[in-house]
């Protein structure tokens, strides 16, 4: 683990934030996460949002009731250190599929952070992105998506762009079968989006799937 700066938090909810700090020397793969906390203490692991040619590191972080280490990162400010470990993980895309097909990014929460991390990185991406929350307020910086990319799933009031769960939505949805999809969030939602893909016809090999951090 190394010491990186804080440079700055971005409030997106009353528990929702992004947390900015130094790059220094790390090297990432859009999709990897890294183990970020308070020096000498625990560490949880998120998925890295910005994109790739930045030349700082950001990560998208819920505040758990109780919760030990977002609470601490929560309070941190410019100039303070958090610890950082190395990138890791394989939920990205490879160079050689990127411009085969169109990718369906479909998440729930917190798990947007690695797709707006592929969306920033690529700029030629063919992707939209099918996003599962309570409240529209949860539709994390959703403009910066292009038009017509971004879908909302509101299952806790009506102001969505549709009224219910991301299961809901493609269950009643005319997927495409020539495109790749990408879920990330909870194991739940994981598990059932997979079967829903499959009993629509999409193959394994267009499928592939992360546990949200």
């Amino acid at each position: 683990m190394n010491l990186h700066r804080v440079q700055g938090i971005r409030n997106l909810s009353d528990s929702t934030f992004i947390l900015c700090f130094e790059k220094n020397d790390i090297k990432f793969v859009p999709g990897q996460h890294i183990n970020v906390g308070l020096p000498g203490e625990d560490d949880r692991p998120y998925s890295i949002y910005n994109g790739v040619k930045d030349d700082h590191l950001e990560i998208l972080i819920k505040e758990i009731p109780n919760g030990y280490v977002s609470r601490k990162l929560k309070l941190m400010e410019p100039g303070k250190f958090v610890s950082v470990d190395q990138p890791n993980g394989d939920f990205t895309i490879e160079r050689e599929i990127m411009d085969e097909l169109p990718f369906w990014l479909i998440c729930t929460g917190t798990g947007i952070s690695p797709f707006h991390s592929f969306v920033a990185s690529y700029p030629g991406l063919k992707y939209r992105i099918i996003h599962g929350i309570r409240y529209s307020n949860e539709s994390y910086e959703h403009k910066k998506y292009s038009d017509g990319t971004y879908l909302s799933c509101t299952s806790g009031d009506k102001t969505g762009d549709f009224n219910g769960r991301v299961t809901e939505y493609l269950a009643n949805t005319d997927i495409e079968k020539q495109a790749y999809y990408y879920v990330c969030g909870s194991y739940e939602m994981i598990d059932q989006v997979y079967d829903l893909l499959i009993y629509k016809g999409i193959s394994k090999a267009q499928i592939k799937t992360e546990g949200y951090f």
